[in-house]
């Protein structure tokens, strides 16, 4: 399971003392509105309405997590079910029993596939999240398993453009970077990670990385270049931040992206 959100005790009980007295009652949502203030405190990248919905928007993603893993341990347990079967049908030469086996396995891999890529998949955008990059590129300690590069992408003016263009225009940027840069990266087998909120970063290996850099680069300034139209014919522009760096396998993720 990927790790959730996490703030240090000492500061979420100041935080709570603050706020609440021993004697007063307390619902959950003083508890999360108390959570995301100790968490703003914490960070410098984003402010509280953004804070509480990436906490609300995890926290949905975490059930969500829990209901399409118990569909894949279903699945798991009916191909280990129709494993012993096809067993059983090779040890009694039965060929329909074994044809009927290696029906039904195909057809769960398959829809395990598809719950795999639904769970490692942002909703909004399309690129890979945060739980393929915890749970596929880097270790149980969040460090890089192999040598490679790194290349951060951020929005720089994201809440600017929510503030006085709307969410819908927001949503339409996130989407926007994300296809002008998955249209290159993907022919090249790598994958687009949306990391945290307006951050997007790409793990690529050192024989690529200057192609995947120019690609980048190439990128960005095109679309520093265009002027965007909201519905009410307003104009504006994406600022964007692009680094990029090399790492060396073990070492850590946020130390090299700077989080």
């Amino acid at each position: 399971m990927v790790k959730l959100l996490t703030i240090r005790h000492a500061e979420f009980k100041a935080e709570m003392d603050e706020k609440f007295n021993e004697d007063q009652n307390i619902t959950s949502l003083d508890v999360f509105d108390a959570f995301v203030a100790a968490l703003e405190k914490d960070t410098n990248v984003l402010d509280s309405e953004a804070l509480k919905a990436l906490v609300f928007n995890q926290f949905k993603s975490y059930g969500d997590f829990d209901k399409t893993m118990n569909e894949v341990a279903q699945k798991l347990t009916q191909i280990n079910e129709s494993t012993g079967h096809a067993i059983k049908a090779i040890d009694e030469q039965d060929t329909s029993g074994l044809k009927d086996a290696y029906s039904k396995l195909k057809a769960y891999q398959e829809r395990i596939n598809e719950l795999e890529q639904d769970v490692y998949t942002d909703d909004l955008t399309g690129a890979y999240n945060r739980k393929y990059l915890l749970g596929k590129e880097l270790d149980e300690d969040e460090n890089f398993q192999t040598d490679g590069h790194l290349m951060h992408l951020r929005i720089n003016n994201f809440l600017t453009i929510n503030k006085e263009h709307g969410h819908e225009s927001g949503d339409a940027v996130l989407r926007f970077v994300t296809k002008s840069l998955q249209k290159r990266l993907r022919p090249m087998g790598i994958h687009l990670i949306r990391y945290l909120g307006v951050q997007f970063v790409a793990l690529v290996k050192p024989a690529v990385a200057k192609k995947v850099e120019r690609i980048f680069n190439e990128t960005v300034n095109t679309i520093l270049e265009q002027k965007f139209k909201t519905h009410e014919a307003k104009v504006f522009s994406i600022k964007l931040e692009f680094e990029h760096q090399a790492y060396k396998k073990g070492d850590c993720f946020r130390d090299i992206c700077s989080i």
